[in-house]
């Protein structure tokens, strides 16, 4: 074979090999899925001390319910000069599915005594309803993804930063 030749035989094989790879992945989206994500929980803790590091200057609290603070004296009443950060995150924080697709979650409550959670719509509108999640549980909610945008995983007591937001795509 001439070069030029092993050439176009080369790149008309790539195309045909594309166009394949291409129609097969365009009629497996064609379906709607059901995701199964194992999420968690958690509350998330940091500390130093004042010679380190100088406290926050705005109590963390006053901007999120989800932040907790402990300032120097209080997170160590035997180390005065150390203070303490903390904020509450479901893990993971961001899904990506397509519009049609069912979603269930399944979480377990690993740090804070409780949870109000709920699934809003990208219209804010509830598509499982709150309820109370305790720590030490395994909890599980599922709903279809009927609309492009994006849909929230939401704990009301440490809102607005314990948030998980679940994207939904067109299919």
């Amino acid at each position: 074979m001439k070069p030029p030749h092993l050439w176009r035989v080369t790149a008309f094989g790539i195309l045909l090999m594309s166009a394949w790879l291409w129609g097969r992945d365009a009629s497996a989206q064609g379906a709607p899925r059901t995701h199964q994500i194992f999420m968690t929980a958690v509350e998330i803790k940091g500390s130093t001390t004042t010679d380190t590091l100088a406290p926050p200057a705005v109590n963390p609290v006053d901007l999120s319910k989800g932040y907790g603070f402990k300032g120097p004296g209080e997170a160590d009443k035997t180390a005065p000069q150390r203070w303490e950060v903390a904020g509450y995150a479901f893990a993971p924080g961001f899904i990506t599915v397509q519009q049609g697709d069912t979603v269930t979650l399944t979480a377990f409550v690993v740090n804070g005594d409780y949870h109000d959670v709920a699934v809003l719509a990208p219209d804010g509108q509830a598509v499982v309803p709150t309820a109370l999640w305790q720590r030490g549980r395994e909890y599980r909610v599922s709903f279809v993804a009927e609309n492009m945008g994006t849909y929230q995983l939401k704990c009301f007591a440490h809102a607005p930063s314990m948030a998980a937001s679940i994207l939904v795509l067109p299919r």
